[in-house]
């Protein structure tokens, strides 16, 4: 029987995995925060699932019968693919399982912005006023342009639910080509077009080692005064401290963050907390009670296939066949 250990701390219990995996394999759950953690629970371990634990070169080189990292997620960034394609690791994700959860939340920062909801929703629970004019500045949505940074399967969702609102949609993404863009009937643009002509500018792009921190001093100064920013994809693609210059001087008028730099920041010590202009949830646009469960028989699946050779059925992503 072959053996897999579950790497991250998940909800409940493991009866999702064992019944894909049913006699083929035993599943055991031992969260992991470190290398040494991965290194000390994994050494027998046929594969593996994971969130955002450290699976480096160094680990990968002492877990001797490591065969396939399954990612329980879309991002992929704390995995080193590479050096796991040289060791004939397999490493895969799951691409789709949560897509509409993130599409949803996307829109609904952005509109939450646009109607001021939490200065509203605060001016009346916190302090007892029934007044419809302390924000003067709302534009109508409609007549706005939202500017898409990726157009893969989550951004392509997001300009389906802006249809009914009316904005116009513009996007980059140098890997798609026009006729899919004109498919949804979104404008491809370069990068530049982009900032400078949208009013809200919502974060697609995965981490990598090309695209960590892109979105810096260099890229705000480029934006329009004013702009909205929405992160719903990774947190080390944005400069943090750029973010914070851009918000304290008034060039990001707004903000609407899922995702921080650190995966667990220290929100005690954070200055993005405590603004009005910002939104913060933690992590949790992927989450719904059907996208956990997805996650996990969509993960399990990934390694049953993939130790079966039925690589057709897996989600590889570096492009290793046993």
């Amino acid at each position: 029987m072959k053996k897999v250990v579950l790497t991250y701390n998940s909800q409940g219990g493991l009866e999702y995995e064992q019944n894909v995996f049913g006699d083929f394999a035993g599943i055991v759950k031992i969260p992991c925060r470190t290398e040494e953690d991965l290194i000390k629970n994994c050494i027998d371990a046929d594969a593996v699932i994971c969130s955002y634990e450290p699976y480096t070169a160094y680990v990968m080189d002492n877990l001797p019968k490591l065969k396939i990292i399954a990612v329980k997620a879309i991002g992929v960034d704390t995995v080193d693919i590479e050096a796991a394609r040289q060791r004939g690791i397999a490493v895969t994700n799951i691409p789709k399982y949560c897509i509409h959860e993130v599409a949803d939340h996307t829109v609904m920062l952005m509109l939450s912005i646009n109607r001021r909801l939490i200065q509203f929703n605060n001016s009346v629970q916190k302090d007892k006023l029934w007044k419809f004019d302390i924000c003067k500045d709302i534009s109508r949505f409609g007549e706005g342009t939202v500017g898409l940074l990726g157009f893969g399967n989550i951004p392509r969702l997001v300009t389906e639910r802006l249809k009914g609102f009316g904005p116009k949609v513009i996007a980059y993404d140098p890997y798609v080509d026009e006729k899919i863009a004109d498919e949804y009937g979104v404008d491809l643009v370069d990068i530049d077009d982009l900032y400078s002509n949208s009013d809200y500018i919502c974060c697609h792009l995965p981490h990598n080692k090309n695209t960590e921190k892109t979105i810096n001093k260099e890229a705000f100064d480029k934006m329009k005064d004013g702009v909205v920013f929405i992160n719903t994809g990774r947190g080390k693609v944005v400069d943090e401290k750029a973010l914070i210059d851009a918000l304290d001087s008034g060039k990001v008028g707004y903000a609407g963050l899922d995702v921080l730099e650190e995966e667990y920041p220290d929100m005690s010590t954070s200055p993005l907390n405590g603004r009005d202009n910002v939104i913060l949830t933690p992590h949790v646009a992927f989450y719904s009670q059907a996208s956990v469960r997805d996650a996990k028989i969509h993960s399990a699946e990934n390694i049953l296939y993939y130790l079966k050779g039925e690589y057709s059925k897996c989600s590889i992503i570096n492009g290793v066949k046993a």
